[in-house]
């Protein structure tokens, strides 16, 4: 049996978004509202956690929130096996680059009329926003989202007569291949490890130059990496990834090893 169930978590960054699923079995009728969170919520908040459950518990008389924890390497695979066995949890933790396809399948329920409903909805970010949208629907939560952070070697870039960061793509290209000639003596040393198949890298190269992955041309994807702008994104990735000599393969994604 299918049918749409609604649910939310009033939980207060990778990005991050909930989601309420569209399948469920009949033990939906038992009052339990079965939640997929990642373990970093127990790890980071869990305090957090277990406010919002007590929340939506006092709130919804005979209910009770069931908190299963799950990894990010293998919580797909699992969410896949519960949509084909029609069992699946009724609100789940979703990254962000994950969104769209089950979105496009429809498996998620769609949230639009209950978006006012959710706390300092005025205020989420857009970014996150977008990537709970398909089709002008909403179908997910903003939940969380990350800071970037990058760490380098400060010294080598001061030794090699750098004392402030880059502003532009080139001049960090010109300071990484001094960077990489001062320590070309070291065994293995790379002025920047970036992977050939590193496709999160590359579609940023991609966008700067204004091009895209697909557009919906009368409701149908269409491919424009082959596009004019698409493709000088690419060509300038691998300059870059040719110029300052990453020791990382061409055929390595940014997983192998994982950063």
């Amino acid at each position: 049996m299918r049918y749409r169930v609604l649910a939310v978590v009033a939980a207060a960054v990778a990005l991050s978004v909930v989601a309420a699923t569209t399948a469920k079995s009949s033990k939906a009728a038992g009052n339990t509202l079965t939640v997929w969170l990642q373990v970093d919520a127990q790890n980071g908040w869990p305090d957090l956690v277990a406010a919002a459950n007590h929340a939506f518990e006092n709130s919804h008389n005979g209910w009770k929130v069931s908190i299963q924890y799950q990894q990010w390497n293998d919580h797909l695979q699992k969410f896949d096996a519960t949509i084909a066995g029609n069992d699946t949890p009724d609100v789940i933790e979703m990254g962000n680059t994950d969104m769209t396809a089950y979105m496009a399948a429809g498996e998620f329920a769609n949230l639009g009329q209950y978006k006012g409903s959710f706390d300092n909805s005025s205020n989420w970010l857009a970014g996150l926003k977008a990537s709970s949208t398909y089709g002008g629907k909403l179908y997910g939560v903003p939940y969380y989202a990350g800071s970037r952070v990058i760490t380098y070697r400060a010294d080598l870039f001061k030794k090699a007569g750098f004392k402030k960061p880059p502003k532009s793509l080139s001049q960090f290209q010109r300071q990484l291949v001094k960077v990489g000639k001062m320590n070309k003596h070291v065994k293995g040393f790379s002025p920047l490890y970036v992977g050939g198949e590193d496709w999160f890298t590359a579609l940023s190269y991609v966008f700067d130059y204004g091009g895209s992955i697909a557009h919906r041309v009368h409701g149908k994807w269409v491919g424009t990496l082959a596009s004019k702008k698409s493709l000088a994104g690419l060509k300038r990735f691998k300059a870059f990834f040719r110029a300052t000599q990453s020791r990382s393969t061409a055929t390595l994604d940014g997983s192998n090893p994982f950063p």
